[in-house]
């Protein structure tokens, strides 16, 4: 019996303490309030309260919520790693998670943009406005030109970009025709007026205008096509109409009809079927504030048809440095090269790139022969061009597995 009352005390205490590790008390928690027993040694840390806006979590005095009170991997003491931490509060379908993910949340680094403890910014935000987008993002390429854009003047990025993610291109937070719309009404005689009489009205504005800054008045784009600059619509549409004077290409080979010498080729882009003109496909017919009036950057415009290879190189750990710069390798229009490579199999070794590859490595060209294809090996019989798990974007693990791909053990 005295040890049975001996026993009873220990069982509640013991039953106390396994409750309240249960419901995610630390063991800290019964002996003394969490937060003042980590404020003992981390006293500059009662500083944070005084920000105007404090993590929900400091300010419940919640410090083990994301720091481990023994031992982590992580710096800091962290619980989790990157934002495995955040979504633990902070659900990861309502906002972070779209066809177009910014680049830091994609990563899993909130906190490039937010401060974990407290700040004087709304939703905990490192800098205010544009400056926390200039971060990363260049002050000069957006705002140095002459006339800027008002929004963008304010520093009001979110009035058109997502900062998380965004099923739209840009993280745009609606399709472009509405975004637009929804600062500068497209109705009345004014509207139409200064649009040379032509019912644009639901048509792409960042067709013609910047969404930014610009040079021009009225925003417009750095390039103009020669007749929107000369003012002569007419060439292209009826008066007063949208429509366009000829069908399909028969319209810019009027003027660019040497541009069909580089379309007839064994590889073309001329997209077979289409009723319409395939030129707009990538060229924007009135103004572009890129090279031969490109629509977007010429990365965008070529994953616009070539979303497999996007996704791929979305997921390889190590890409090709000049990605962006598509025409350094393909051909636009046509080729009778394999891939419209500019220079065929010689691509790679251009003067300005690979020039001494073959010559000190793995011999390649005519007389080198895959065992497995039969044909001439050259750089991508062992690279992926565009990205690639591996190191030097390697199809194959270099040490061993690569070379077996043709030396049989």
């Amino acid at each position: 019996m005295k040890a049975a009352k001996h026993i009873i005390p220990i069982l509640i205490v013991g039953l106390i303490i396994s409750f309240g590790i249960g419901k995610g008390i630390s063991y800290a928690k019964v002996k003394k309030d969490t937060s003042d027993l980590c404020m003992e040694c981390h006293s500059k840390m009662r500083d944070l309260a005084t920000k105007a806006r404090v993590h929900q979590p400091v300010k419940d005095g919640r410090c083990t919520e994301c720091h481990n009170p023994h031992a982590s991997k992580q710096k800091g003491l962290l619980a989790y790693i990157d934002s495995a931490l955040c979504y633990n509060c902070h659900d990861q379908k309502k906002g972070f998670t779209g066809v177009i993910v910014h680049k830091p949340i994609a990563e899993g680094n909130c906190l490039v943009c937010h401060d974990a403890h407290s700040s004087n910014n709304r939703s905990l935000l490192k800098k205010t406005g544009a400056e926390g987008c200039f971060s990363c993002h260049s002050k000069e390429t957006v705002i140095a030109k002459k006339n800027v854009h008002p929004e963008v003047k304010k520093g009001n990025c979110t009035g058109c970009h997502n900062p998380h993610a965004s099923d739209r291109d840009g993280l745009l937070t609606k399709d472009k025709k509405s975004l637009c719309a929804g600062c500068h009404p497209e109705k009345g005689e004014a509207f139409t007026k200064a649009h040379m009489g032509y019912k644009v009205a639901g048509t792409d504005c960042l067709g013609c205008h910047s969404p930014h800054s610009s040079e021009r008045k009225g925003l417009m784009k750095a390039s103009l096509h020669k007749p929107f600059a000369e003012n002569k619509c007419t060439s292209c549409h009826p008066a007063g109409s949208t429509g366009i004077v000829k069908s399909g290409i028969n319209l810019c080979l009027g003027c660019h009809k040497v541009s069909m010498t580089g379309f007839n080729k064994i590889s073309s882009h001329l997209i077979p079927g289409r009723a319409d003109s395939p030129c707009d496909s990538c060229h924007n017919p009135h103004a572009s504030d890129e090279k031969h009036l490109l629509k977007d950057k010429e990365a965008r415009v070529c994953y616009g048809c070539h979303n497999d290879t996007k996704e791929y190189v979305a997921k390889s750990d190590h890409k090709h440095p000049k990605l962006g710069a598509c025409s350094d390798c393909h051909v636009s229009h046509g080729s009778n090269n394999q891939y419209f490579l500019v220079k065929g199999n010689d691509t790679c070794s251009q003067e300005a790139c690979h020039a001494t590859q073959g010559k000190f490595t793995h011999p390649v060209g005519e007389k080198i022969i895959d065992p497995r294809s039969k044909t001439p090996m050259d750089c991508s019989t062992c690279h992926n061009p565009m990205g690639s798990p591996e190191n030097s974007i390697l199809r194959f693990e270099k040490d061993r597995e690569l070379c077996i791909q043709c030396h049989q053990m």
